[in-house]
């Protein structure tokens, strides 16, 4: 299950972003989420190396798909359910 956060905000960073759109998983379901989905251009703001100035990258891992537009994030975990039936 995915929560879907989208934040426009352009002066705030992804980092800052993924982290709040965390919080919120948090406080809705109970649970750590276990993966981040993005667009390619925030997946690369979110695993680029860390200035001084930054937050640091989220603990989670983080996987770029075509579909997601920018600014969005897709947060939470797969189930057996999101995985491809076997073939």
């Amino acid at each position: 299950m995915f929560l879907g956060w989208y934040d426009p905000d352009r002066k705030k960073p992804a980092r800052q972003k993924v982290l709040e759109g965390i919080e919120r998983y948090v406080e809705k379901f109970g649970a750590e989420p276990e993966l981040v989905l993005t667009s390619e251009l925030d997946a690369a703001e979110l695993l680029s190396p860390a200035k001084k100035t930054q937050l640091p990258a989220p603990a989670l891992p983080v996987r770029t798909v075509a579909y997601i537009p920018r600014w969005t994030f897709y947060i939470g975990s797969e189930d057996a359910r999101d995985q491809p039936a076997a073939a």
